[in-house]
């Protein structure tokens, strides 16, 4: 995820959400690492957990209005489609997501 500045905490508390919502179900120490850089004047930041990674089936869909893997009483699949909004619309950025070899990394 990269953006200049601006209200990009709304993209951080979706993908914390994500991110707790797995790694509460693993019986293994559970880990959120953040890290930041600066690329000429762009701000980087990416995110990433140990939860296992998004199955590769669905990975291409994250960002799709009303996607969710969560039942409809938990989630209504429009916060990591939100968050992709602000931040490539409204602070032009960029967000994606890959799988590392322990999680997901946005």
């Amino acid at each position: 995820m990269s953006t200049t500045f601006g209200r990009i905490d709304i993209g951080i508390f979706n993908i914390f959400n994500n991110s707790k919502d797995i790694l509460i179900t693993k019986d293994y120490e559970r880990q959120i690492s953040i890290n930041t850089y600066s690329k000429g004047k762009k701000g980087i930041l990416k995110i990433s957990d140990n939860g296992g990674g998004i199955d590769k089936e669905i990975i291409d869909k994250v960002f799709e209005p009303y996607f969710t893997t969560k039942h409809a009483s938990v989630g209504t699949g429009l916060g990591l489609f939100m968050s992709k909004m602000i931040i490539e619309k409204s602070l032009d950025g960029t967000m994606n997501v890959e799988n590392s070899p322990k999680g997901a990394k946005f």
